[in-house]
């Protein structure tokens, strides 16, 4: 699940012009929080649905790692949204539904927190037209890589202003010393609320 929330806040980043590097003087400043960003500009009831399939070289699992998330929008408000997600696992014998949480975003948080929780924030953005189903969704992307320890991560996201929540897809590479683990997400439906 925390992958997932940190997917999010990582490809939300696109929509919000925030300078790449931060003074510490800096560090303390409100910006607007780019999950609000991405979920504000909805009606409550918006909803978003998300397949997210993990593979492990050299490792053979018994059930693939995939898992549907659900998103919906329950609140809107000028200080914060609130967002229900229920995730839903495969397992040997089927699935598993976990309780529906709730996700509070706040209109505004510090700018050190988005630098701490996303290093994607110094990758190279663009733009890209992606086919969805029988649409066409424009995207802005966020395409890079960073070292984390001995870990090499490389990712690329592609996000849309029409899509609650903003994800239409994400991919994100570990390399680790013998293994190679590859997450991705894709966008499954959508809605854009009440009118």
């Amino acid at each position: 699940m925390l992958r997932t929330i940190r997917a999010l806040l990582a490809s939300a980043i696109l929509v919000v012009s925030l300078p790449l590097v931060a003074t510490p003087a800096d560090d303390d400043e409100m910006v607007e929080n780019p999950m609000y960003a991405h979920w504000a500009k909805f009606k409550p009831g918006a909803t978003a649905t998300v397949h997210e399939k993990t593979t492990y070289s050299g490792e053979k699992l018994p059930v693939p790692d995939e898992k549907t998330v659900h998103y919906k929008l329950e609140s809107v408000s000028d200080d914060k949204v609130v967002v229900r997600s229920v995730v839903v696992e495969r397992e040997v014998f089927g699935t598993v539904e976990s309780s529906p949480s709730r996700h509070t975003y706040p209109a505004k948080l510090k700018k050190s927190y988005l630098a701490e929780a996303v290093p994607e924030l110094k990758a190279k953005k663009g733009e890209e037209t992606i086919k969805w189903k029988d649409k066409e969704l424009e995207c802005k992307t966020l395409t890079g890589s960073y070292k984390k320890d001995d870990d090499t991560i490389e990712f690329k996201i592609c996000v849309s202003d029409k899509v609650p929540g903003g994800i239409v897809k994400r991919t994100r590479t570990l390399k680790q010393k013998d293994d190679t683990t590859t997450t991705t997400v894709t966008l499954q439906s959508y809605s854009a609320g009440k009118e």
